[in-house]
C-alpha cells in the first residue's frame, strides 16, 4: 500500500511537473494570439483607413490637377490672349463666353467661370444653370474687389494658383437650399507684355470632390467619413445637418472641434496619425489640393467601430479560446500518460548511445585513437571521405596511411604539436586511398580519463574542402574576372597595378570605351555584342606588350596600364595604332560591323600617384574625348576636367529648359535682293539660362544631340515656329515661309513626317510655308533612312533645303538621288569676300544649283560688296547682319507691322498716281 502511495504521489509530481508549465504556456499563448490578433485587426484597419487616406488624396490632387488644366487651357487659349491683347474686347469677349461655355457644358463641375479685372469689376461671367450655361450681360456684371479670393488672386504671380476655403454658393445673404458647397480656384491672368490684367476663376462644385471621397473610403468594414475644415468644423459627415454650420448666422457651430476635443488636439499636434479611444479607431490625416500647395489643406477623419474586436464577438477570438481549451484537454491527457511513461522508464538513453547517433550521422569524417595513436573508431564520414574500408584502417596509426613522404611529414609535425600543446587544427592537403589529393580541415585533440587524467584517446575530426574550394574559385572568377572577355576586373587591376607602381616611376593608365557598343547591342543581340566585345579585346591585346596588363572596367569600357613608359609621343602612337586596328571591321553574322572607340590617359606621378585618382582622370579625358568626337584620344590634363565639370554641368541645366522656360526663338529674315523683301524667315533656337546666362547653341546643342534632349527639344521648335507663323499671317501682307533646322537625331529617332503633318492640321497652316533645312553630314549616315524620311515630308508640301552646303562631305550624289528644293550656301564661302576670298567656290555653287534647278540663299551677308556678288552672280535671296540680325518674336512682329504699314502707303500713292 504504501509503495502504491509513492507511485501516486510520484506519477501526481509527474503530472504537475508536465500539466501547469503546459496549461500556462497555452493560457499565455492564447493571451498572445488573441492580443495580436485584435492588434493585427487594428493594423489592418489602419492599413485600410491609411490606403483609403492614400487614395482620396491622390484623387483630390487629381482633381485639382485637372481644374489647374482647364484653367491653363482658357490661359493659354488664343481667345484669352486676344481678348487681353485686343484693346478693342468687345469683339473677342463672345469667343472668350464661348470657351466658358464650352468647358462648362464638357466637364459639368463648374457652377461659374469668370474673368474679373484688375479693378475688381468682372469683366465676363459665364453661369451654369439646369438647361446649360448662360453668359452674364454686360450689365449685371458684378464688383467683387472686396472678396478674399480677389484680393488674394490679384497678388499671384505667372503660374501661380489660388484656392478658396470650401464654403456654400450664397444667394442674397444666404446659403443655397439644397447647399452648394464650393471651391474657388483663382489664377492670374497676364498679356504679352507680361503685365497682369486680372485673374480668372473657376467656381467648382465641391460636392463632386465630397462624392469622390465618400467613394474612395467606402470599405467592408464599418467607418465613418468625416472631412473638416482646418478649423475643424464639419464639410462632410454622416448626419449632414451638420455640414457647413460655421456658415450660420446665429453662430450655433457644431464642430468636430468641440465633439472630439481629445482627438482634434491629437491632429493639430500631428496632422496625421491614428486615435484609439475604446470604442472607434480614428486615422486622420491632412488632403492638400497639389502637392507642395500648402496655403489650403483639409482633413479627412475615419473612424471605425470596435464592437467587433471583442473576446466573443470576434470569430477568430473565439476560436482561439476554443483551441485554447482543446489543447489544455490533450495536455491533460499527455500529463497523464508522460507521468505513467516517466515512473517506468526513470533512465534516458546512455550519453555513449546518443554520441554514437552523432558520430554515425555526423558529415565531418571522425577517428578516435587509443593513447599509442591507433585507430579504434571510424565513422560512415572517414570512409566515404578517404575511400578506405574499415578492416584497412582499425588497429593502424594515422601516419600509416600516408604514401607521400611530405605528407607524412607534414603528419609528423602535427602530432608533435598536438603531443605538445594538447591540440592542433588548420588546413593542409591529404591523400584519399587512391592517391587523389583534397584539401581538409582538421582539429585533433587529447582526450583524458576523467578519474585518474591519464591520457586515454585521441579525437580527430575532419572535413572535406574540395567543394567550398571549388566554390570559392568559382566566386573569385566571377569576382575578379569579366564573364565575356576573360579581363581581369577593375578589382583585381587595381590589385594588380598597386604592386607594379611600388616598382616603377613610369606608368599611363588608359581607359578605352567602345562608345557605340549599347546600339550595336541594341540591333545585333547579347550574342553578337560578346563576339564584338571578345574581338575588341583580342586587338588591344595584341598591341600590348608583355609588361602591360589589361583589364575590364564596363561591358564595354577597358582599362590597361602602360608599364614603365610616360612618353606621350609613344602613347600617341600605340593610341593612334590601336584606333585604327579596332575600326577594322568585324564579321558578325556575316554582316560587317565597325567600333567607335574614345581614349582617355592618365600619366603616374604627373596627374597623380593614386591609381584610383589615375582611373577616374583617365575616364575624364575619354569622356572628354567622346564630346569632342568618337575615334579619338585625349591626355587628361586640369583644364580637360573644369570643361568636362561644365559640360556636365550643362547637361544638367539643359534637362530641365524646356520645363523652366528657357528656350526661345529667334527669327532672322531672309530678303530678296531685287526688292529688299522679306520673304521668308528662319528659327534659331536660343537658350538663357538662370546660372549659365546665355548659352551659345554651338555650346547646347551637340550636348542636346548627344543625350537625345535634342529630341523634345526639337519637337519645341518646330511646333513653337509653326505656331508663331500662323499667327504672322494675319499681320504679313505676304505670306512668310518659316524654316526650321532638324537634328540628325530627329530623323533617325522619331517619324517626323507624322508629327509634322499633325502639326500642320493642328494650327491650319499650309504646308508650302514650312521649310525644314538638313545638313549633308547627316545624309552619310544612313543615306537609305533620311532618303525615306525626307520623301514623306515632301509629299506633304513641306519644303527640304540642305544647310551649310560645301562644309561638310559635299557629295554630288545626295543633290541628284535626293529631291531638295533650296541650297544655303554656308558663310563660311561669304564672310571674306572680297579681302580673303575672291568667291570662286560660291559662284561654283551657284552654279551647281542653277543647273540641278535648286533655289540658292547665301547666309552671312553682311556688306554691300557681298550683296553686289551675289546680285551679279544670279542669288536672289540672302540672309545675314547687312539686311536684319536675329531678331525676337516682338522685335520681328514689329518689322513686320513697320513693313505692311510701308507697303499699304504704297499701294495708295500708286492708286492716287
Amino acid at each position: 500500500m504504501e509503495i502504491k502511495n509513492k507511485q501516486t504521489k510520484q506519477r501526481l509530481e509527474y503530472f504537475i511537473m508536465i500539466f501547469v508549465p503546459g496549461l500556462l504556456i497555452v493560457v499565455l499563448f492564447a493571451v498572445g494570439f488573441i492580443n495580436i490578433n485584435i492588434d493585427n485587426n487594428k493594423n489592418i484597419i489602419k492599413i485600410r483607413q491609411s490606403n483609403s487616406g492614400a487614395i482620396v488624396s491622390v484623387n483630390v490632387n487629381s482633381i485639382f490637377e485637372d481644374i489647374n488644366s482647364d484653367g491653363n487651357i482658357i490661359l493659354n487659349s488664343s481667345e484669352m490672349k486676344d481678348y487681353v491683347g485686343n484693346s478693342v474686347k468687345a469683339t473677342n469677349s463672345d469667343e472668350l463666353k464661348r470657351i466658358f461655355s464650352n468647358m462648362m457644358a464638357n466637364k459639368k463641375i463648374y457652377d461659374s467661370i469668370r474673368f474679373i479685372g484688375n479693378d475688381g469689376y468682372e469683366q465676363i461671367r459665364v453661369n451654369a444653370t439646369t438647361n446649360g450655361t448662360f453668359a452674364i450681360p454686360d450689365n449685371a456684371l458684378d464688383y467683387k474687389g472686396d472678396y478674399d479670393y480677389f484680393q488674394e488672386g490679384i497678388k499671384l504671380n505667372s503660374g501661380e494658383i489660388y484656392i478658396a476655403p470650401m464654403d456654400l454658393m450664397v444667394d442674397n445673404e444666404h446659403p443655397e437650399i439644397p447647399i452648394k458647397p464650393v471651391i474657388r480656384v483663382v489664377s492670374p491672368i497676364f498679356n504679352e507684355k507680361n503685365e497682369k490684367v486680372g485673374i480668372l476663376v473657376l467656381n467648382y462644385l465641391a460636392q463632386n470632390m465630397l462624392n469622390q471621397i465618400e467613394s474612395d473610403s467606402k470599405n467592408d468594414i464599418d467607418t465613418k467619413i468625416m472631412l473638416l475644415n482646418e478649423n475643424g468644423h464639419y464639410l462632410l459627415n454622416e448626419n449632414s445637418n451638420k455640414d457647413y454650420l460655421f456658415m450660420d448666422e446665429d453662430g450655433k457651430v457644431g464642430s468636430f472641434s468641440q465633439d472630439k476635443p481629445e482627438i482634434w488636439q491629437a491632429i493639430l499636434k500631428n496632422g496625421l496619425g491614428n486615435f484609439d479611444d475604446g470604442k472607434e479607431l480614428y486615422y486622420y490625416t491632412s488632403i492638400y489640393p497639389f502637392e507642395g500647395y500648402q496655403n489650403l489643406h483639409w482633413i479627412l477623419v475615419s473612424a471605425t467601430s470596435l464592437e467587433s474586436l471583442g473576446l466573443f464577438t470576434n470569430e477568430d477570438n473565439r476560436t482561439i479560446v476554443f483551441i485554447a481549451a482543446l489543447l489544455i484537454f490533450m495536455i491533460a491527457i499527455i500529463g497523464l500518460v508522460g507521468s505513467w511513461l516517466l515512473l517506468i522508464k526513470k533512465e534516458a538513453n546512455s550519453r555513449e548511445k546518443i554520441t554514437d547517433r552523432i558520430f554515425k550521422n555526423s558529415k565531418e569524417g571522425i577517428m578516435i585513437m587509443d593513447a599509442k595513436m591507433q585507430i579504434i573508431y571510424i565513422n560512415k564520414a572517414f570512409l566515404t571521405i578517404t575511400g578506405y574500408q574499415e578492416d584497412e584502417v582499425m588497429g593502424k596509426k594515422p601516419i600509416d596511411l600516408k604514401v607521400s613522404e611530405n605528407l607524412k611529414a607534414v603528419y609528423k609535425g602535427i602530432w608533435e604539436m598536438v603531443n605538445e600543446e594538447g591540440n592542433w587544427q588548420g588546413e593542409i592537403i591529404d591523400e584519399k586511398k587512391d592517391g587523389t589529393q583534397y584539401p581538409k580541415y582538421i582539429t585533433i585533440s587529447q582526450i583524458f580519463d576523467s578519474k585518474s587524467d591519464a591520457l586515454s584517446n585521441y579525437l580527430e575530426v575532419f572535413e572535406d574542402l574540395t567543394s567550398i574550394k571549388k566554390t570559392e574559385e568559382a566566386i573569385n572568377i566571377i569576382k575578379h574576372y569579366d564573364e565575356v572577355t576573360g579581363l581581369p576586373t577593375q578589382v583585381l587591376f587595381e590589385k594588380k597595378i598597386h604592386e607594379v607602381m611600388k616598382q616603377y616611376d613610369q606608368l599611363a593608365i588608359v581607359v578605352l570605351q567602345i562608345t557605340n557598343f549599347n546600339s550595336l547591342y541594341d540591333n545585333l543581340g547579347k550574342k553578337s555584342g560578346n563576339i564584338l566585345m571578345k574581338e575588341a579585346s583580342r586587338r588591344i591585346q595584341a598591341l600590348l606588350s608583355g609588361a602591360d596588363y589589361l583589364g575590364s572596367i564596363l561591358k564595354d569600357q577597358f582599362v590597361f596600364a602602360r608599364i614603365n613608359s610616360a612618353d606621350k609621343l609613344k602613347i600617341g602612337h600605340l593610341m593612334n595604332k590601336m584606333i585604327t586596328d579596332l575600326r577594322e571591321p568585324i564579321e558578325v553574322e556575316n554582316e560587317k560591323v565597325y567600333l567607335n572607340v574614345s581614349i582617355g590617359i592618365a600619366l603616374f606621378q604627373e596627374d597623380s600617384a593614386d591609381l584610383e585618382k589615375l582611373i577616374e582622370y583617365g575616364n575624364i579625358a575619354k569622356n572628354y574625348a567622346h564630346q569632342a568626337g568618337d575615334n579619338t584620344y585625349v591626355f587628361y590634363e586640369k583644364e580637360i576636367k573644369a570643361n568636362y565639370l561644365s559640360n556636365l554641368k550643362l547637361e544638367t541645366e539643359l534637362r530641365s529648359a524646356l520645363e523652366k522656360n528657357e528656350l526661345s526663338l529667334n527669327y532672322q529674315p531672309q530678303v530678296e535682293i531685287d526688292t529688299a523683301e522679306i520673304i521668308a524667315t528662319e528659327a534659331l533656337l536660343r537658350w538663357n539660362n538662370a546660372e549659365l546666362g546665355k548659352v551659345n547653341p554651338d555650346q547646347f546643342i551637340p550636348v542636346a544631340e548627344r543625350t537625345d534632349l535634342i529630341i523634345p527639344i526639337g519637337n519645341w521648335v518646330l511646333e513653337e515656329a509653326i505656331k508663331q507663323n500662323k499667327k504672322w499671317q494675319s499681320i504679313s501682307r505676304h505670306p512668310l515661309a518659316v524654316s526650321v533646322n532638324l537634328s540628325p537625331i530627329q530623323l533617325k529617332k522619331t517619324d517626323l513626317p507624322q508629327m509634322i503633318a499633325e502639326l500642320l492640321k493642328k494650327y491650319e497652316m499650309p504646308a508650302e510655308l514650312l521649310e525644314i533645312e538638313i545638313t549633308e553630314g547627316i545624309l552619310v549616315d544612313n543615306m537609305e533612312g533620311i532618303s525615306s524620311q525626307l520623301e514623306k515630308i515632301k509629299t506633304l508640301g513641306v519644303k527640304v533645303a540642305i544647310d551649310d552646303f560645301g562644309m561638310g562631305y559635299s557629295s554630288l550624289k545626295y543633290l541628284r538621288n535626293l529631291n531638295f528644293d533650296k541650297l544655303k550656301i554656308d558663310r563660311e564661302f561669304i564672310k571674306d569676300y572680297p579681302e580673303k576670298d575672291n568667291g570662286n567656290i560660291a559662284k561654283m555653287m551657284i552654279n551647281l544649283a542653277e543647273q540641278m534647278d535648286l533655289k540658292v540663299i547665301a547666309e552671312g551677308v553682311e556688306t554691300a560688296e557681298q550683296l553686289l556678288f551675289l546680285k551679279e552672280n544670279n542669288c536672289r535671296v540672302i540672309q545675314g547682319y547687312y539686311f536684319y540680325k536675329p531678331l525676337s518674336v516682338d522685335e520681328f512682329e514689329k518689322l513686320m507691322a513697320k513693313t505692311v504699314s510701308q507697303s499699304a502707303f504704297q499701294m495708295i500713292s500708286q492708286e492716287k498716281d
